[in-house]
């Protein structure tokens, strides 16, 4: 295959300019996926379909060419305890009637959060993915 170039009848500068803003985050994801199943030629640069979801909306910056994403640094079980227990309480209280995650289901949560925390350091958005989490583990 190498470098086509070939393009639809219906492509147009509109496709191409998203194409031009996505194809380095799809590209380091194809390398990453050559790297994780052992195949010539990848190379390990921490990256994952969030990462590269990020870097095609242009939400996270875009390492130089083979150089990894920062690594993830996860935080202490301090600060993740409160929020996933407000979740595994949460299914508890909504789970009748929110059976799954949803967007009216989160913005209940939201709302009771941001009313009960005054830290800067535990804003919804960043807890959010523990509450979730908690509000989803099995039981």
């Amino acid at each position: 295959m190498g470098t086509m170039r070939w393009q639809p009848a219906w492509w147009n500068d509109q496709y191409a300019s998203g194409w031009d803003r996505v194809k380095e985050a799809m590209r380091r994801d194809w390398e990453q996926t050559k790297h994780d199943l052992s195949i010539k030629g990848g190379h390990e640069l921490n990256q994952d379909l969030t990462d590269t979801v990020k870097q095609a909306a242009g939400k996270e910056a875009i390492p130089s060419n083979d150089r990894p994403n920062p690594p993830q640094v996860i935080g202490e079980w301090n600060d993740v305890e409160l929020p996933y227990q407000y979740g595994y309480g949460a299914r508890d209280r909504y789970g009748s009637s929110h059976t799954a995650w949803s967007r009216d289901l989160e913005d209940t949560l939201r709302k009771e959060w941001e009313s009960g925390q005054s830290a800067p350091n535990n804003r919804w958005d960043d807890v959010k993915g523990y509450v979730r989490r908690g509000y989803e583990y099995r039981r």
